[in-house]
């Protein structure tokens, strides 16, 4: 059996870096192909799947290209995906980035729910669960997966920023632990950064309906934070939705992060497969 979503369900907003105004519509699959994006304004484009061959760059979010088409920002979407469990799903957008809503992944999981999921007769999805330690290190990022009872997840963010510091977060990953306690985690950002990013042509899209923006002397948010560790809450939500890229669902295994990011995710997740 796999699964696919029982209904579709559509989304609307404003792109983070385009600063364009975009949709994204999530559709049930029965193909056995997991979840693939399709670009609505370029005739006869190709679906771009959702895996790790197909990461073009990690530049301030993870972006995938195939048959001449680019998805940028894909790990929101991709992390509820994860927590409802989705095999497989075709999501039409058209542009190319999903709306980046309140900068969380809240916006999909409710589309999720209007949605809802179903199982259909298929080739079993492969779970996957490690039998031995896997280490990863580069620099000061440092990846662990050791086998456990269940799945769980541990996320250390460091910053030299004195108001961030260094914040701590584990979970023991389901849908309801997900949807309360990570999904709401919106993106955020360093003041000093902004400038920079907008001569990079990114963030055009950002402000604070939907990004933190951390300060010298505070943090500005829309409504104030959401948690007072919300930064490495997102972090984690980042590394869920960029392990979706593996194409397999992640169990029996505890996971452990620290100074990640996404390319760090990324080659994380490629040396877990390679470990199979």
């Amino acid at each position: 059996m796999r699964t696919t979503l029982r209904t579709a369900a559509r989304l609307e907003g404003t792109g983070l870096h385009t600063g364009a105004r975009c949709s994204l519509e999530l559709r049930p699959s029965r193909e056995s192909a997991g979840i693939r994006f399709f670009r609505t304004d370029i005739k006869d484009s190709v679906p771009v799947s959702a895996r790790l061959e197909n990461v073009r760059s990690t530049v301030r979010g993870t972006n995938l290209s195939g048959g001449g088409c680019e998805v940028f920002t894909v790990e929101h979407v991709l992390s509820a995906l994860a927590a409802f469990e989705v095999d497989d799903a075709d999501i039409f957008m058209d542009g190319p980035e999903p709306p980046a809503l309140d900068g969380s992944a809240i916006g999909f999981v409710r589309a999720l729910e209007t949605a809802g999921t179903a199982s259909y007769e298929a080739r079993a999805v492969q779970p996957f669960a490690v039998k031995n330690p896997v280490e990863y290190r580069d620099g000061q990022a440092y990846y662990r997966a050791e086998p456990a009872g269940r799945l769980e997840y541990s996320c250390t963010f460091i910053s030299p920023h004195p108001l961030v510091s260094r914040q701590e977060f584990s979970l023991v990953f389901t849908r309801e632990a997900y949807i309360k306690e990570i999904a709401p985690a919106r993106t955020f950002g360093f003041e000093e950064e902004i400038e920079a990013l907008r001569k990079a042509g990114l963030a055009k899209g950002g402000s604070l309906e939907n990004a933190v923006i951390i300060t010298k002397t505070g943090f500005l948010a829309k409504d104030g934070l959401r948690f007072s560790d919300e930064a490495v809450r997102h972090k984690l939500l980042d590394m869920i939705g960029d392990f979706m890229l593996a194409g397999k669902r992640l169990e029996r295994m505890k996971i452990s992060a620290t100074c990640g990011g996404h390319a760090h995710n990324v080659k994380f997740a490629r040396q877990l497969l390679q470990s199979i």
